[in-house]
């Protein structure tokens, strides 16, 4: 199963910078996709600052979900993709 990289940025901040290949669920959103967010498993989890993922990792996690990892921002993801893509 491939993992589903979730970038919880607001949808403008989205429409102007995004990492390919990511799904965009704005964090303001997320309580209410969190059927579709717990089939999306396993997720990594990033925004463009990283303070918004650890907010939404946190609460994810409070809601029960295990395979759910927080990337941080898109910096670390970017680096994360080209380290594992080798």
């Amino acid at each position: 199963m491939a993992t589903t990289i979730l970038d919880v940025s607001t949808k403008e901040k989205f429409r102007k910078s995004y990492i390919r290949g990511t799904k965009n669920i704005p964090y303001d959103e997320v309580e209410l996709k969190i059927n579709e967010i717990k089939l999306m498993q396993p997720l990594i989890i990033c925004c463009s600052t990283g303070e918004l993922s650890k907010w939404v990792y946190k609460f994810l996690k409070r809601k029960g979900l295990e395979n759910i990892h927080n990337g941080g921002n898109w910096e670390t993801v970017t680096f994360l993709i080209k380290k594992l893509s080798k």
